[in-house]
């Protein structure tokens, strides 16, 4: 086995669900440096909510497994850029409310230099995809700083329903800001793919 192949298959990620441009892949204890970078990043957290240093043991610590008989309130993927061969940032999960089948979702593009691709559109119908084909959600929920364009520009996109404004919510560069408040139902998404599904038909009658 050459060089070449043994590096390939050493970083040959877990892949989870499978896209076009990326993958959502399960997560490697060496990547934790990668999310501790992302979380304290000037740039990349502004809009995150993260006003906390975190230390690479606090990464380390969260990306474990929940302790036996606690019920998991949190799923984390990697984005695994497929042709650049690496993780390029975080979407997932978490306020999981079994009972109500609700959470809510998030997403960090770690890698600046991916920005404005349309890898965060991408992302957020895998994890669509996952949370209503998998774990039988009933809706998930997304809260954007009015602000942060790209961010709600894609749940639009998307098809999420913009259920209102909160004013003042979010504190950010020392000015509170409106948060803009979304919500994706299940049914939603499979009259989505329905749709998708009747386009592509259409156009292979072409």
């Amino acid at each position: 086995m050459s060089e070449i192949e043994k590096k390939k298959e050493e970083f040959e990620p877990f892949t989870f669900i499978e896209g076009d441009t990326v993958d959502l892949v399960a997560g490697r204890s060496e990547w934790a440096h990668l999310v501790c970078k992302w979380r304290n990043s000037p740039q990349v957290r502004r809009y995150s909510r993260n006003a906390m240093p975190r230390s690479l043991d606090a990464v380390k610590k969260r990306m474990e497994s929940p302790p036996e008989g606690r019920v998991r309130e949190h799923i984390m993927f990697f984005i695994w850029h497929k042709k650049d061969r690496k993780p390029i940032g975080n979407v997932g999960l978490n306020h999981i409310q079994w009972l109500n089948r609700t959470a809510n979702a998030f997403l960090q593009i770690g890698e600046p230099d991916y920005w404005g691709k349309n890898i965060a559109t991408e992302t957020t119908k895998l994890l669509l995809q996952y949370a209503f084909e998998e774990v039988n959600l009933h809706s998930v929920t997304g809260k954007v700083a009015t602000n942060n364009v790209g961010s709600w520009r894609v749940a639009e996109k998307m098809g999420f329903i913009y259920e209102g404004t909160t004013k003042e919510e979010f504190y950010v560069d020392g000015v509170y800001e409106d948060v803009k408040c979304y919500r994706f139902l299940k049914q939603d998404w499979f009259k989505l793919k329905e749709s998708e599904t009747k386009r592509d038909q259409n156009q292979g009658e072409i």
